[in-house]
């Protein structure tokens, strides 16, 4: 078990909370914008799942998969919202 097994319970239910809140407003959104808040959902979905695999154990699995899970998943959303960033920039 993990040391601050206290702290990744908190976390994982706090995260799993906030993705519910970016998913929700996808429903709403069209287009790009729809993608963008699905990909920062996915990213904090797969955030929460990091924390329970901690406190059930699987620490391995969180670090060596879970976790650069999450990383890839934010650096796409980063891209993108670049792109998009960039995009309205030069339309403007």
């Amino acid at each position: 078990m993990s040391e601050f097994l206290e702290i990744n319970i908190v976390n994982s239910v706090a995260v799993f909370f906030a993705a519910i809140i970016p998913l929700f407003l996808s429903i709403r959104l069209n287009g790009i914008m729809q993608k963008l808040t699905l990909l920062l959902s996915a990213f904090a979905f797969v955030h929460a799942f990091y924390h329970i695999f901690e406190v059930i154990g699987y620490d391995d699995f969180a670090e060596n998969i879970v976790e650069p899970l999450s990383i890839v998943i934010l650096i796409i959303f980063g891209l993108l919202y670049l792109r998009v960033r960039t995009a309205k920039r030069i339309n403007v």
